[in-house]
């Protein structure tokens, strides 16, 4: 009944605002258990039109940072008032905050002449793509190609498969690939509206292609491993927030643009575009913050990976088994590193101490460049809990030793010069810089962890050899007489004939 009133309460004025009216921006804090579970069933199944929760509710007296339509503001402070929510207006003007920190930014058009001569003209082949500004996706998908074309030893254009719209969700794998080699891959914009974490991803392929010359670390990571980045998983979703920049209803949009579904809510049958890729792999799917509302923000779809991108990733992901030693995905907004699990607290992963004492490196790390404080933990433990999420399935289902999720700039503590998903322009390098110094304690540990295999592996073949040999004088004629002994009598022969049968390689050392 309660969660009825409030749905009531937001839809029952009509709009009379135009659609860049005032937006704002809501800072509840729930003080009591009650208001905690109001406001996660409001989460749960609110339209996304009408309340949009940016930061979810998690803990009692933990802020929920709510973005409210300009027709239905005056009714939901009125319902926080009566409910002795305790909360302030932190964006008073969406509208107006998108036109001062993003209307002026480069934006590309999408046969964006003067970058495409930039390519042609340089001698030698170097990102000119400028950093700290946001892109169309035909811009990015074009700098991804010509990176491939101009730098086929080291980088290769990969498609990891189209979205219900048709376009072709595109990325880079750097390094030298051999077979032994393990893999890392680092994604960004599942969710449309976080363009910071797509801008940070692109960062970080603009670093290895300027670096890899003259950087060393960045060497020894082509070198030593194979770094899969893929910048934009979201194309549709991210191409429709840039529709009508300064619009936060397309702006602050979430989801994929996948065919309207309907459902009731509680108060009418309500029909909506999208899904929340991020709730719709199969990890206890459906089970804890997602939705079946087709309205909600975070609706998980009619099944698991029903969603082509969600199922075409997951392919990719699982064709990298036995290899891929970790993965990262890079979100907005809180200043957190996530690992597993988050569908429940208290429950983690077999190698818990390792994925957390790696993340607090990480972490640490981060922080050393601006100070910039992040938290570790699991979802539970450090913002919600929630299922259906990419990197739980992950370290599920192909056992990924290191599986993070990273929420960037801004955290979700304090209201000074905070905007959510509007960071500022002159925070997006400092925030990928930071980010990449947290990111390289992992390909550290990846990298170090191989080199120290074949080490290893290297001493064991020594020693291999220096015990190789025929324990008995009859090898060669055995071989001789019967040409497939060493095949069919491998256990004898390794013991018996190793040297004959070039069987050193299975010595036990």
């Amino acid at each position: 009944m309660i969660l009825r009133v409030i749905l009531a309460l937001l839809i029952a004025v009509h709009s009379s605002c135009q659609e860049h009216g005032a937006f704002k921006v809501f800072r509840v804090l729930p003080t009591t258990n009650q208001q905690l579970l109001q406001m996660i069933r409001l989460f749960e199944t609110a339209d996304t039109d009408r309340a949009d929760f940016w930061h979810a509710p998690s803990v009692v007296n933990g802020t929920v940072d709510i973005m409210v339509a300009p027709e239905h503001t005056d009714q939901f402070r009125q319902y926080l008032e009566k409910h002795g929510y305790t909360f302030q207006v932190a964006i008073d003007d969406l509208h107006k905050l998108l036109i001062e920190k993003e209307g002026n930014l480069s934006t590309h058009s999408n046969d964006d002449a003067f970058f495409l001569k930039r390519l042609h003209d340089d001698v030698g082949f170097h990102s000119r793509l400028r950093m700290g500004e946001y892109y169309s996706y035909s811009v990015l998908s074009t700098w991804l190609e010509r990176i491939a074309e101009n730098m086929p030893d080291i980088a290769k254009l990969i498609k990891v498969g189209t979205t219900i719209e048709g376009r072709d969700i595109l990325g880079l794998k750097f390094g030298k690939d051999t077979p032994d080699k393990k893999i890392v891959v680092i994604d960004a914009g599942i969710h449309a509206r976080e363009w910071a974490a797509i801008h940070t991803a692109s960062y970080f392929i603009n670093l290895i292609v300027n670096g890899r010359e003259e950087d060393p670390q960045i060497q020894n990571y082509l070198d030593n491993i194979v770094l899969y980045i893929i910048p934009v998983l979201n194309p549709d979703g991210y191409e429709y927030t840039r529709t009508d920049k300064t619009n936060p209803r397309a702006r602050m949009w979430r989801k994929s643009r996948s065919p309207k579904a309907c459902a009731f809510d509680g108060v009418r049958n309500s029909c909506c575009m999208g899904v929340d890729l991020n709730r719709n792999f199969d990890f206890r799917f459906s089970e804890i913050g997602a939705s079946r509302y087709p309205c909600s923000e975070i609706y998980h779809g009619p099944s698991a990976f029903s969603e082509p991108e969600s199922k075409a990733y997951s392919q990719f992901l699982t064709s990298l088994k036995g290899r891929l030693e970790a993965y990262i995905t890079l979100h907005s907004y809180s200043q957190l590193w996530i690992y597993s699990y988050s569908h429940r607290k208290f429950t983690y992963a077999p190698d818990i101490e390792e994925t957390r004492r790696v993340a607090a490196k990480a972490v640490q790390e981060l922080g050393r460049m601006y100070g910039t404080k992040y938290r570790h933990g699991t979802g539970p433990e450090i913002i919600y809990a929630f299922s259906g999420g990419s990197t739980d399935w992950a370290k599920e289902t192909l056992k990924i030793k290191y599986s993070y999720t990273i929420e960037l700039r801004p955290g979700y503590e304090g209201i000074i010069e905070w905007n959510g998903f509007v960071l500022d322009k002159n925070q997006l390098i400092p925030t990928a810089k930071e980010t990449w110094a947290g990111v390289t304690v992992v390909l550290d540990e990846v990298t170090n962890q191989w080199k120290s295999s074949r080490v290893r592996e290297s001493e064991l073949s020594r020693l291999r050899q220096e015990k190789c040999s025929d324990r008995l004088p009859g090898c060669a004629y055995w071989l001789q007489s019967s040409p497939n002994i060493c095949r069919f009598s491998q256990s004898t022969m390794v013991r018996d004939c190793a040297k004959t049968c070039n069987l050193c390689h299975m010595i036990a050392v």
